[in-house]
């Protein structure tokens, strides 16, 4: 029941990427840059209030904050279903976002807490596999609904599973809550995050109708980067900063993290601006759509945990490497290869090769951020990953889909996508490279 709660989130991001083209369609006098904010804006809202959610799990209760998170996604899934305009849709995702960032970090301490310590390993295993494997889902489950139902039923689907959850887990689970009285994380510092995520996000889906060179485009990427200047500012002299930004001189938590960034930034514009490739350019149902870039997140939760077991004896970069080596290699090679007609067996074979080299890289990343921080300082370290992780799904997103709708022809759309995927992730290599979590390694 917890694994469940806490995949609402998952298949909530994911689901979007079938989504897209569907509310296109159902609203056709929105743009695309406006259309983009409904995916936008549940990232923006996720990397500002996740950390201030698990403290704040640990200091009403665990149990409590589970409820009141998915009581907030049931509200804002209502609210998505009924949606008369995109704008409303914007809000209810928002306001489901905000629900994942209370049931998340909930749900995880009460499951902890729940169990007897012979039995952690194999529940942070599986917790790993199902957030993995979750996202997988989003697409075809949304293809399917989208297909029979409407769009409308990507979020009425969340109802009786939000529902079952608010009436099974009060009788099941004790209330907890932390030893320890934990102050409050910085709340300026996530209005700070999300907006400077916000404006950046703006300068790079407005950059097609308004054009780079514009001055709100380059207004919007600088303002936004400023703030974020102000954000590690702050965050440096704060006594309780939302992200410990102080464990950046711990240099594997810095350079996992920078990768991390960068990498996830790639992988997001692929996931999203492909899906809309397919479904849009090449005139596949929602459903096949949905199946075809499920192998993506698939393979990362599938191989997470097996690949965490191993890395940890062997350094976790053994994998990093190898794998961004085999994402570049297939995604230059489908770049070659695919164009305006519609190859199945070549593209869904590389979104599977994809998808395991990612594998390979998002858990390893993942666990060298933390390899070196103390067990007091697990929280901190993995407040900081998941907010890279959610600035990068937008970043990553915003530029994916600008550049698939803005291009003249598929084959255009195929070469901007391609570029932006192979470069990025090349810009990460430099920080994977130095990344040494082995045993005998160094250490500093």
């Amino acid at each position: 029941m917890l694994i469940l709660s806490a995949a609402l989130s998952g298949i909530g991001l994911s689901i979007m990427t079938v989504g897209y083209p569907a509310l296109g369609e159902a609203f056709p006098g929105v743009s695309d840059p406006t259309l983009s904010w409904v995916t936008n804006i549940f990232t923006i809202v996720a990397a500002a209030t996740l950390v201030i959610g698990g403290v704040l799990a640990d200091r009403v209760g665990r149990r409590r904050m589970l409820m009141a998170g998915v009581g907030l996604f049931l509200a804002g899934s209502v609210l998505g279903g009924l949606a008369p305009s995109v704008g409303v849709l914007i809000g209810a995702r928002a306001v489901m976002a905000a629900g994942g960032s209370a049931i998340h970090p909930a749900a995880v301490a009460l499951l902890l807490a729940s169990l007897p310590s012979n039995r952690l390993p194999l529940a942070v295993g599986i917790w790993a596999v199902a957030g993995g494997t979750s996202s997988a889902f989003g697409p075809p489950v949304g293809g399917l609904v989208i297909e029979w139902l409407g769009w409308e039923w990507m979020f009425w689907l969340n109802v009786p599973f939000c529902l079952i959850i608010l009436i099974v887990v009060p009788a099941v689970f004790r209330e907890s809550r932390s030893g320890e009285s934990r102050a409050l994380p910085d709340p300026l510092g996530g209005v700070m995050v999300a907006a400077a995520t916000a404006l950046v996000t703006l300068g790079i889906v407005q950059s097609d109708p308004w054009g780079w060179t514009d001055a709100r485009v380059i207004g919007s990427i600088i303002g936004g980067l400023a703030v974020f200047g102000l954000f590690v500012q702050r965050s440096l002299h704060h006594p309780n900063p939302l992200v410990e930004l102080r464990l950046f001189q711990i240099p594997n938590v810095r350079r996992s993290n920078l990768a991390m960034l960068i990498f996830a930034s790639s992988w997001f514009g692929m996931f999203f601006g492909f899906t809309v490739i397919v479904i849009r350019s090449w005139g596949w149902t929602p459903l096949e759509g949905g199946f075809a870039v499920a192998p993506l997140p698939l393979f990362a939760g599938v191989l997470g945990v097996l690949i965490g077991r191993i890395a940890h004896r062997t350094g976790h970069r053994l994998f990093i490497l190898p794998g961004t080596a085999i994402y570049v290699g297939t995604t230059i090679a489908l770049w070659l290869v695919l164009g305006d007609e519609p190859n199945a067996a070549v593209f869904v074979t590389g979104m599977t090769v994809i998808g395991i080299s990612t594998g390979m890289v998002f858990p390893s990343l993942m666990a060298a951020s933390i390899s070196d921080v103390s067990p007091d300082q697990h929280s901190l370290a993995t407040g900081i990953n998941f907010t890279a992780q959610r600035v990068a799904t937008t970043i990553g997103v915003a530029l994916g889909l600008t550049f698939v709708t803005s291009a003249a022809s598929t084959s255009d759309a195929i070469d901007l996508l391609m570029g932006m995927v192979v470069v990025t992730a090349l810009v990460s290599l430099p920080f994977s490279a130095r990344i040494d979590t082995r045993p005998s390694g160094p250490q500093s």
